[in-house]
């Protein structure tokens, strides 16, 4: 479905020319759901704008639904992009002045779609992202992973080939960062969507069937989701385990990444079990502080044959 082959991109400053990708060879499956994994420099977001069209290699081919985008001219290339290309961005890219159905029927409107045929795909989009009951309110009456649920709809309205996620979760809680991708995976197994989501974090990257790893633009790993997943369950008995023996600051800071609900509980926990521990000792030591004033009475009465 989505073929790059040999994609080589340099650019010129000044005298100096910079290479950004070096021979990037991968392929994509109709209905896959691949992550693009790297740091800030790696070459991912270059990437990115070349098998979306935006750029132009400077060697190789991008074919996305058996057409070589590399080459074709500039108004071809944007009514392909149109057609078979849709995009979620990172910031949601929506227009203020438009409700939100208007914003997802937007990419219809340059289709001559009807405006009744626009609004109920709108709506139904809306639907199955969660947020039916905000179809008439504006982008500042939303929150953001409501704004980004928005972006998410818009992208699927013209049925594309292959959807672009640039860090769609990069301006989200991690809880919301969790919703979000949750949608994303739904959508990929009930409309057999191609999503090529770039991230430069690694839980975000373990939940798509397969991580293309760039570094220094190179191609480094591509691997497969079933052996990342093997490792999370070595993550939390460590987890438990410190939160035994280390102060509650740094138990804060290591799970942090991970979930602040947990670490709370955990946290109260372990003040409630100090809390009842001095109780305890306390009730254990009080017989032996009873038995010397016994004593120290019969010794005291001579009366009771005590010393006088």
């Amino acid at each position: 479905m989505l073929r790059v082959e040999d994609i080589t991109h340099s650019y010129k400053s000044g005298n100096e020319w910079t290479s950004v990708l070096h021979k990037i060879n991968f392929a994509v499956k109709e209905g896959e759901m691949v992550a693009l994994l790297g740091s800030s420099g790696s070459g991912k977001s270059t990437l990115l704008n070349l098998m979306a069209g935006l750029m132009k290699p400077t060697e190789g081919h991008i074919y996305i639904a058996d057409k070589d985008i590399v080459k074709m001219g500039e108004n071809k290339l944007a009514e392909f992009r149109r057609k078979n290309i849709g995009f979620i961005f990172q910031a949601y890219e929506l227009i203020t002045s438009l409700t939100v159905r208007e914003n997802v029927e937007l990419p219809l409107v340059f289709q001559s779609v009807s405006p009744r045929a626009r609004k109920a795909k709108a709506l139904a989009l809306l639907e199955q992202v969660g947020i039916p009951d905000k179809a008439d309110l504006f982008p500042s009456q939303l929150s953001g992973g409501q704004q980004q649920r928005v972006s998410i709809a818009r992208s699927l309205i013209t049925e594309p080939s292959v959807i672009f996620a640039d860090e769609p979760t990069g301006n989200l809680d991690s809880k919301t960062e969790e919703e979000i991708i949750s949608i994303l995976l739904n959508l990929n197994r009930t409309m057999k969507t191609t999503f090529i989501v770039v991230t430069h974090e690694y839980k975000v990257a373990e939940q798509m069937q397969r991580i293309f790893t760039l570094k220094d633009g190179f191609l480094i790993t591509e691997s497969q989701r079933e052996p990342q997943v093997q490792t999370e369950p070595q993550i939390e008995p460590q987890l438990e385990l410190k939160t035994e023996v280390q102060g509650e600051e740094q138990i804060a800071e290591e799970a942090e990444p991970q979930t602040m609900v947990e670490v709370e509980e955990q946290l109260a926990a372990g003040a409630e079990q100090e809390a009842v521990e001095p109780q305890t000792a306390a009730a254990d030591e009080d017989p032996p502080a009873e038995e010397p004033e016994h004593q120290t009475a019969a010794e005291a009465d001579p009366a009771e044959g005590g010393k006088p």
